[in-house]
């Protein structure tokens, strides 16, 4: 079945100031803010500072736009950027890089834990997984609103015809990935509810070698996108035959597959059952006194015994976990 596909890219215009909105640009926003949201739940169950997560999000847009645009020119069209150099800050004019942003992203989000050290990072990003698939999702969606980054024709009776572009039907990669992404979304949230949340890293370690090993298989039915690419084949043709055209998303994908590889093993090689415990702060002291006291020995009705047999008073607990022991050392709960 073929699909005829030719929307506005422009959502609304303000003629006014001359002002024209695009799909991609609402839908690059709409991705964060509800992934924002959704973070912003999973940080209030742990007990983390939730006023400080403007300044997650500020430093990931800002590191993912920055990235994302640098790779582009870097990577996709440097000849054209050598002889434009002005263009390169006109992001509105498209042109941003995948993996740019995910690298952009990567250093505005160690910088934030970095400033703020009571985050842990593989907590973190084993829960900001699901949201940046979510993402993903909406950035493709976005791509194909802008009837850009097109598949290959599909040479059959079947595919989209994007009709600024054309009359021959393609293989609508944009959905394809955004299908993608979306599924590695939901397979993470499925594996947390399994109960994988508590090997630190593996969550996240799943999504980002799903999302590049998936963007490397379908770069086979993606038109190219870098203006040397024929010359890298032809290189390549030199010492090996390949069924299939390389492009330069394969290749950059490679390390973030093997990236992701590091965050599994890790993942399933490490096990921490408090890893995804709220923090005392968050439970309340109550609640947290009452996980102290509730394994007191009978007989010990008003204090709980330590390892070494020295009581701990009820009070002492009710106290933040600091008691002090017959001898005088003191006890951090």
């Amino acid at each position: 079945m073929i699909f005829h596909w030719a929307p506005d890219p422009v959502a609304f215009s303000i003629e006014a100031i001359h002002l024209h909105v695009y799909w991609y640009g609402i839908l690059f926003a709409a991705g964060f803010i509800l992934g924002y949201f959704i973070v912003r739940g999973m940080c209030r169950r742990k007990g983390y500072p939730l006023e400080k997560l403007d300044a997650l999000l500020f430093f990931l847009f800002l590191g993912t736009l920055v990235g994302a645009r640098l790779a582009h020119v870097i990577f996709y069209q440097p000849g054209y950027y050598l002889e434009h150099p002005l263009e390169i800050i006109q992001i509105w004019r498209g042109g941003l890089a995948s993996h740019g942003g995910t690298v952009g992203a990567f250093l505005g989000f160690f910088y934030f834990c970095w400033k703020n050290r009571e985050f842990s990072p593989l907590w973190l990003l084993d829960h900001i997984a699901s949201a940046v698939a979510l993402v993903a999702c909406f950035i493709r969606l976005g791509n194909f609103m802008n009837s850009e980054i097109v598949g290959v024709p599909t040479g059959g009776d079947f595919g989209i015809v994007f009709d600024r572009l054309g009359s021959e039907p393609l293989h609508p990669v944009q959905l394809y990935e955004s299908f993608s992404y979306l599924s590695v979304g939901i397979v993470v949230h499925l594996l947390y509810r399994l109960g994988m949340g508590t090997r630190p890293g593996f969550l996240f370690g799943v999504f980002f070698s799903w999302t590049f090993l998936s963007r490397m298989l379908l770069e086979v039915f993606k038109s190219s996108q870098a203006e040397y690419e024929q010359s890298l084949n032809n290189w390549i043709s030199q010492y090996v035959s390949l069924p299939f055209t390389v492009s330069v998303g394969m290749l950059l994908s490679i390390p973030f597959v093997m990236a992701g590889l590091g965050f599994m093993i890790y993942g399933l090689t490490h096990r921490d059952d408090d890893f995804e415990k709220p923090l005392p702060a968050a439970a309340g002291d109550g609640a947290w006194a009452g996980e102290c006291l509730k394994d007191a020995p009978s007989g010990s009705e008003d204090g709980a015994v330590g390892a070494d047999g020295a009581e701990l008073t009820r009070n002492d607990e009710l106290n933040g976990g600091a008691g002090t022991r017959e001898g005088g050392d003191q006890r951090q709960g």
